[in-house]
This record gives structure tokens, C-alpha cells and sequence, in this order.
């Protein structure tokens, strides 16, 4: 069973055929995660920046690429540089991505302006991301996500997080949610 939404498995379609399909197979998949996550049984969950297959050197290239704001203007991941990151790629479907949403904010909080926290949206469309911000509370930096960092991060499944250290150094790349104590655990230390 895996504790993230698998991007091959759910897709990136603008609309599931039935919103009662959806339902159910949320409250199914969230309930069976969390009674796999509290048996220690969820072997999807790695939080090892392992659970990315690029070298170091590979993932460097990461703040040579963009994203897009919701308006549709090119974002430069340099524009990120000189502060720790946490890169959040998400999506309006997932009912994991919104509890990591709720973290982030939670923890956001904490840190002030110590840690940048850039969501990056595989939505098809920026008006759907749009609408959903207007219930929930927006992240320092709202964008889409590009292909690149996609394929750069192999996000197979959401949310997945990476940390970004202050120099740039990817620290970690997990896929799946991150609760709050195994978020502070691998971001304080870049905070010192």
C-alpha cells in the first residue's frame, strides 16, 4: 500500500468521472494508511534522500530550472537561493497532499522567515489551484510544478518533499507525507 497519491496510478486528469468514487476511495486509502503507518508495515514511506535515484551532483542542477506562478510568469528556482527550502509538489486531489499542507503551515509558523517553502502544483490548470487556495492557507511561494523538476526529483507520488539546504545542497527527497516531528527532525539542523 503506499501513503502518497501515485501520480501513474491516479494521473494528472483535470476531473475524477465521480465525485462519490472519489470520496470513498479517499477515506479508504487514507484510512489503510494510517493503519499501515501505525503498524510500521508502510515499507513506501523511505525518508531517505535515497528514495531518489539521482547523484548529488545531478539534483545540484535544481535551481537552474523554473516553475511557473499561478499568473503564468516563469519563476526561477534561483530566486529560492541563500535561505533552507522545503519543495513541496503537491496536487488539489490528493487527500495526503492537504494534511502536508497543514504541517507545512503549522511549522511555517515556527520557523518565521528562516525557511522558504515553495508548493509546486502538478494540477493541470492554475484557476483549479487557484480556487483551492481560496479555503486553504497559501505557502510562501504557490507555483506549478515544471516537467523538469519533476523528472529532475522523479516524483512518482504525492506530496513528496525535498530540503534544500541554504547552499543549495539537496538534503532530502522523500515521497509520501511528512508529519510534523519528522519535518522539524530533518529541517532544524539547517536552521542552526
Amino acid at each position: 500500500m503506499s501513503c502518497g497519491c501515485n501520480l501513474n496510478q491516479v494521473g494528472r486528469s483535470k476531473a475524477l468521472s465521480s465525485v462519490l468514487v472519489l470520496g470513498i476511495a479517499a477515506v479508504l486509502f487514507v484510512g489503510g494508511c494510517l493503519y499501515m503507518r501505525s503498524r510500521g508495515d508502510c515499507d513506501d514511506c523511505s525518508r531517505a534522500a535515497a528514495s531518489s535515484n539521482r547523484t548529488q551532483a545531478e539534483l545540484a542542477s535544481w535551481n537552474r530550472l523554473s516553475a511557473t506562478d499561478l499568473d503564468g510568469s516563469r519563476f526561477a528556482m534561483t530566486d529560492l537561493a541563500g535561505k533552507p527550502t522545503v519543495l513541496y509538489f503537491w496536487a488539489t486531489w490528493c487527500p495526503q497532499c492537504r494534511l502536508q499542507r497543514d504541517v507545512l503551515n503549522k511549522l511555517a509558523g515556527e520557523w518565521g522567515g528562516r525557511l522558504r517553502t515553495a508548493a509546486l502544483s502538478v494540477d493541470d490548470d492554475a484557476q483549479t489551484v487557484r480556487r483551492y487556495l481560496e479555503s486553504h492557507t497559501p505557502l510562501s511561494h504557490e507555483l506549478r510544478a515544471s516537467p523538469e523538476l519533476l523528472e529532475l526529483f522523479q516524483v512518482e507520488s504525492l506530496p513528496t518533499l525535498a530540503v534544500i539546504d541554504a547552499t543549495g545542497r539537496v538534503k532530502t527527497v522523500s515521497a509520501g507525507p511528512m508529519d510534523a516531528a519528522e519535518l522539524r527532525g530533518v529541517v532544524a539542523p539547517l536552521l542552526q
